[in-house]
């Protein structure tokens, strides 16, 4: 016959199980945080601006902080539009048109805060989301700050009429100081949404 099990079993039990969950859950790997944009956010909080630009142009709208159109010296007309439809609820939007784009110019959107120090050998990831009602396409690149103003590494980014998802590394072989830019060359629309540069793991 089966001796009677005594009161306090049922609690040995529980205190057993409880024990194993705690040692399972310190056996967990600690989920990892996404890295920290090195620059700006491309957030939600912005301001408006004018840029009188070549030949009589006008630049003007709205930027997410932080973020600067780079146009004022090219003969290009371009609207900034705060959007509000983001494929990424904690990022911001913009929606860029370009209205007139005269000979020798494109736009230029990029950031002069932030850090600009990318080091000999590390990986540095730029993503964030496009799209274009024209399909037009946009150049991404890493550019020297002065004078040659040269791209150390450039892409071309294809867009479609729904947002995107884009990925673009680079890999300096030296160690450099450079802006993260865009460019678009022609007449049409753009819409620009959560950019983040992070170095990659």
């Amino acid at each position: 016959m089966n001796p009677r099990p005594s009161a306090s079993s049922p609690l040995r039990s529980f205190k057993t199980i409880l024990a194993a969950l705690l040692l399972t859950s310190l056996a967990l790997p600690a989920i990892a945080q996404a890295p920290k944009s090195l620059l700006p956010a491309f957030g939600n909080e912005g301001a408006d601006f004018t840029t009188k630009a070549k030949n009589g142009n006008v630049v003007h709208g709205w930027l997410p902080n932080g973020w600067n159109d780079n146009t004022e010296w090219a003969p290009v007309s371009a609207t900034y539009t705060k959007l509000t439809d983001s494929p990424d609820k904690d990022a911001g939007a913009v929606r860029i048109k370009i209205e007139k784009v005269e000979e020798g110019g494109l736009l230029q959107l990029t950031t002069y805060a932030g850090d600009h120090q990318y080091k000999k050998g590390v990986h540095y990831l730029v993503t964030g989301w496009l799209r274009s009602p024209d399909e037009i396409s946009v150049k991404l690149g890493a550019r020297q700050l002065k004078d040659p103003y040269e791209f150390y590494h450039e892409q071309q980014l294809s867009t479609g009429k729904d947002w995107k998802r884009f990925e673009f590394t680079f890999t300096p072989t030296t160690d450099v100081e450079a802006i993260v830019m865009f460019v678009v060359e022609s007449v049409g629309t753009v819409d620009l949404a959560g950019v983040t540069v992070a170095e990659k793991p």
